[in-house]
């Protein structure tokens, strides 16, 4: 491609095929410091805008056979802000949903939660993408941990876990607890 056909290119790319939905105008790409939306040609007597991403509506679809283990009323595939979920149809009498960033390691295998005793330790993600371990028991428990826990008791000061972390010397085991300070020689 020479320069000629670069610069002559077609600069339709900034205008819609379709008109405006409110008054049948013109549909343009507008910017407002780096974010960037398709807007209306006829600000401001019409100020249609719409994201430059898609957004279709998503509708609940329903889940045939299953049902919600809490209250018994049928489970929906649903979309929220941070993508696709289950949650109960009864929503907002029953609150529940499955994680689908939950771990589907079994109860028995992960760690008993040291600071309830009665959940376990799975690995969550954050809105940013980073992993942690939380326990399942929240939010009557809100422990959590930023390093993988391991079903060790600490021999300093008998905490429930220890986690793992890389050192220099190479990957060790330490007690979370702040006050403690144990870890092992290098695995």
């Amino acid at each position: 491609m020479t320069s000629k056909h670069l610069f002559s290119a077609n600069q339709a790319t900034n205008i819609r095929k379709e008109p405006c939905p409110r008054c049948g105008g013109e549909v343009r790409m507008k910017h407002i410091g780096q974010n960037s939306f398709w807007g209306c040609s006829q600000y401001p007597q019409c100020e249609y805008t719409q994201s430059l991403h898609e957004t279709g509506d998503f509708e609940p679809q329903e889940l045939p056979g299953e049902n919600c283990p809490e209250c018994g009323s049928g489970l929906l595939l649903k979309k929220g802000r941070y993508g696709l979920f289950i949650g109960c149809s009864a929503f907002p009498t029953c609150h529940f949903m499955l994680d689908p960033t939950a771990d589907p390691t079994p109860q028995s295998e992960s760690p008993v939660c040291p600071a309830c005793a009665v959940g376990h330790l799975h690995v969550r993600t954050n809105r940013q993408g980073k992993q942690f371990y939380a326990c399942d028991a929240y939010p009557q428990c809100k422990y959590a941990l930023n390093e993988e826990p391991v079903a060790k008791t600490c021999p300093d000061c008998g905490w429930g876990v220890l986690v793992k972390r890389d050192s220099a010397a190479g990957v060790r085991l330490r007690c979370p607890q702040k006050l403690c300070g144990y870890k092992s020689e290098p695995l």
